[in-house]
């Protein structure tokens, strides 16, 4: 055991060394954030903006601006479940408790019930259709504003939502919403239609649903709060649960989803880490016992065009995750690898090739490990001459770095090598 195990810690360190580079923490030490919790996201451009549990910043890459409502120091106003930016870079706030708030760069208006046809004044989504109307998710219901005059309110008993607690709004093709709720299920709304799935009456794995994403493949995702990862194909039943009770999932609770630049869903969960699904059995779970990750509990994610990910957290502020260089720095390292074996092709997605510098004929056990440091595969080998190249098939490998251990005796020799 003794001799699995050490190289398993060795592979294990030099990750964790690397996980340094990887993620870039701002919270209250290093920026005007007055909390560390992080509800919400957005982006403007090159501009992320981020809604805490006290007050809203804004980041350009270099400077940061903290903002308070008037400068208000009541909570309720001040704690932000949702952002959203319109056509005209406005941007929108959603409060716990104190109504819609829309900043232009330089001053504030607050929507409330006493000034407006909002059903309650705590607001936890909100969206815009290409019609630039306001899509407002409330726990009193859900409202349409057309920024002028004209309100549409949905209410649990006056129309087909189950639920008056809305949690998430998601444009679709063709104006199509998705308006997630809490105990309420799944709202489809085209036009004025609404078409509600619930347990009952088409199997939706959860009726609080607390986000939902589309993927290129015609997939539906939904984030459940307490079945984990929900899917349909396009507009119809049936649903598909993916959980711990069924699958690698290492989480039941889903605060937030994203499509990555692979077309993947991304899972910010309730105390996991950041999980991606590869399809079929293969999942990747990204947290502290894996890549080092500053928090397990992720409220919101937003992916950037090169692969750089951002990260709402419970505990640890606004995370940078720069996924590319994990791969990248793996990759270096095993180049620089100063042992006779030679890994190749690597990264691939197929087959791997080693070449095993052999001073005689020999016996080789061949071990695989994962970056959790479990072994996933172990074979046995004779030398026929000095030199024995080895094909080892990987495409049922999940996606990520893999750390392998060749020995004879005391001889060791050690490489990575990453499955795209």
């Amino acid at each position: 055991m003794k001799r699995i195990f050490v190289p398993v810690a060795f592979f294990i360190s030099i990750l964790s060394v690397n996980a340094q580079q990887l993620f870039t923490v701002y919270d209250t030490t290093n920026t005007p954030l007055q909390v560390n919790k992080i509800n919400c996201l957005a982006k403007e451009g090159s501009t992320l903006w981020a809604g805490s549990e006290y007050g809203f910043a804004s980041f350009n890459g270099s400077i940061w601006n903290y903002y308070l409502f008037n400068n208000q120091t009541t909570s309720y106003i001040n704690n932000i479940y949702a952002i959203a930016i319109d056509a005209g870079g406005n941007k929108w706030i959603g409060t716990a408790g104190g109504g819609l708030g829309r900043f232009d760069g330089s001053n504030w208006s607050i929507y409330n019930v006493a000034n407006s046809q909002l059903p309650s004044n705590i607001i936890k989504a909100i969206a815009f259709d290409s019609n630039n109307n306001m899509w407002i998710g409330t726990t009193g219901g859900l409202a349409v504003w057309d920024m002028d005059t004209t309100w549409v309110i949905y209410q649990q008993f006056s129309s087909a939502l189950m639920s008056d607690n809305i949690e998430c709004i998601v444009p679709s093709l063709n104006d199509t919403m998705w308006i997630g709720t809490v105990n309420g299920g799944l709202t489809r709304v085209v036009d004025t239609s609404l078409i509600t799935y619930t347990i009952l009456n088409n199997g939706v794995p959860d009726n609080t649903i607390q986000d939902f994403v589309t993927s290129q493949n015609g997939f539906r995702w939904l984030g459940c709060a307490a079945h984990g990862l929900g899917a349909f194909i396009y507009n119809s039943p049936p649903f598909i649960e993916l959980s711990p009770a069924n699958s690698d999932m290492p989480s039941y609770t889903i605060n937030s989803l994203a499509i990555d630049t692979a077309g993947n869903v991304l899972c910010g969960t309730y105390e996991s880490g950041l999980v991606r699904y590869l399809g079929g059995i293969y999942w990747q779970v990204f947290n502290d016992s894996t890549v080092g990750m500053p928090d397990s509990s992720i409220n919101d994610i937003i992916v950037e065009d090169d692969g750089v990910i951002w990260l709402a957290t419970t505990n640890s502020g606004i995370v940078r995750f720069d996924e590319p260089e994990l791969y990248l720095n793996a990759q270096n390292y095993s180049n620089s690898i100063n042992y006779k074996l030679e890994i190749f092709p690597n990264p691939s997605s197929d087959f791997i090739n080693f070449n095993i510098g052999a001073d005689e004929k020999k016996n080789f056990k061949i071990e695989v490990f994962d970056v959790t440091g479990k072994n996933i595969r172990e074979d046995f080998i004779q030398t026929k001459n000095s030199e024995a190249n080895i094909r080892m098939d990987i495409s049922e490998f999940s996606k990520g770095i893999y750390l392998v251990k060749i020995a004879s005796g005391i001889n060791i020799q050690m490489g990575l090598f990453i499955k795209m």
